[in-house]
């Protein structure tokens, strides 16, 4: 389901993970303002991009995701930031995170196949002409 995401990433032109992970944080409230597949989509790119470069890569690509999905988009979310809050004490602290972040369409009625689309289309006007 995420390999033509990932793989549709320019890793030469990849920022460090704490900046992608602040740059996340930044865009994580204009996911749940809007909820529209453009702004889920970036958020998600950067998602890809961290786990990408945190060498996560396997994981993504090949062990199913579980999403995990609470019982209400403000509970989504509490749990996303919760995670990324506490990662310096949990080795296992992107699993969760990856697994809130993609059960998150669910809340916000989003298409993956429209999501799908826009990820490669973000990925695709960030790579050399």
């Amino acid at each position: 389901m995420y390999e033509k995401m990932i793989k549709s990433l320019d890793t030469a032109k990849l920022h460090d993970a704490e900046t992608l992970i602040k740059e996340f944080r930044q865009r994580l409230p204009g996911v749940y303002t809007d909820k529209t597949v453009g702004t889920y989509s970036h958020a998600l790119s950067l998602v890809l991009k961290i786990g990408v470069k945190l060498d996560y890569t396997p994981m993504m690509l090949y062990l199913p995701a579980r999403p995990k999905l609470t019982d209400s988009l403000v509970s989504q979310f509490q749990q996303i930031n919760k995670v990324l809050a506490t990662r310096s004490q949990n080795k296992e602290w992107f699993h969760d995170f990856f697994a809130l972040f993609v059960a998150m369409p669910a809340h916000l009625t989003l298409s993956w196949g429209e999501i799908e689309e826009k990820v490669m289309e973000i990925h695709k006007s960030m790579s050399p002409k």
